[in-house]
């Protein structure tokens, strides 16, 4: 009986030190997956920020273009030439 109950805690023993093992193997594959996923989220997050930048770069140009045709064709067509008059500065909403 003393045999029967050593065996099976000496198996017991080598099979939570599996265990063990396993599960730390598994927390450092889980923590691995994770630094690569929170290292791919950055880069993809600062890609975006960039095309972000870029675009607004683009627009507030392309703005800047047009209200300078604007005031280009406004002064060919003579409005250059009108008086400011000069209007209640009341909020008419």
């Amino acid at each position: 009986m003393e045999l029967l109950n050593a065996y099976q805690s000496k198996i017991k023993m080598q099979t939570e030190a599996q265990h063990e093992r396993e599960h730390q193997k598994l927390e450092q594959r889980v923590s691995l997956r994770r630094a690569h996923l929170e290292q791919k989220i950055e880069e993809e997050l600062a890609a975006l920020n960039k095309e972000r930048s870029e675009r607004i770069k683009i627009l507030l140009e392309r703005q800047e273009r047009e209200i300078e045709t604007f005031d280009v064709e406004s002064l060919q067509m003579g409005f250059g030439n009108l008086v400011t008059l000069e209007y209640p500065k009341e909020d008419y909403r």
